[in-house]
């Protein structure tokens, strides 16, 4: 917490310009059209702007491919063989969520909040979001 605050003083991030992310295996039930009666491993990436704004959220199916209508408006699939993060995923969320959120081209500084998944901190992935013009800050899992 510190760590993220000293960042948020010394840089003078707009709280629009501050994101924190992390991803969660679904914990509840969640209805979505499939071609039978299949369970499914689903983990989610969710994202909160300091200013409260939240970010679409970005769903991780555990199967080959998605089907056709198969999310709700307004969430990202993604499939992925194990149902959860990799590191080519990161790369995707960063495009497709953390660089199309509202004031990105505007405003210069920014700041992203992520847990300790490795995927998360190997040095081509802090090359790609220091490539974003993006202050990274690691809280491992339980910290708030």
């Amino acid at each position: 917490q510190q760590y993220v605050i000293g960042l948020h003083k010394g840089h003078d991030n707009l709280l629009s310009q501050m994101g924190n992310a992390d991803e969660a295996p679904a914990q509840k039930s969640v209805t979505i059209k499939t071609l039978g009666n299949e369970k499914m491993c689903i983990t989610v990436m969710l994202a909160v702007l300091a200013d409260g704004i939240k970010l679409p959220p970005y769903v991780i199916l555990k199967r080959k491919t998605m089907l056709k209508d198969q999310l709700p408006t307004g969430i990202i699939g993604r499939c992925q063989n194990q149902g959860w993060m990799s590191t080519g995923l990161m790369k995707d969320w960063l495009n497709i969520v953390w660089n199309r959120r509202p004031g990105v081209l505007v405003h210069k500084r920014r700041m992203l909040v992520l847990g300790t998944f490795k995927g998360y901190l190997t040095p081509a992935m802090k090359n790609i979001i220091g490539e974003m013009n993006a202050a990274l800050a690691s809280v491992p899992g339980g910290m708030s």
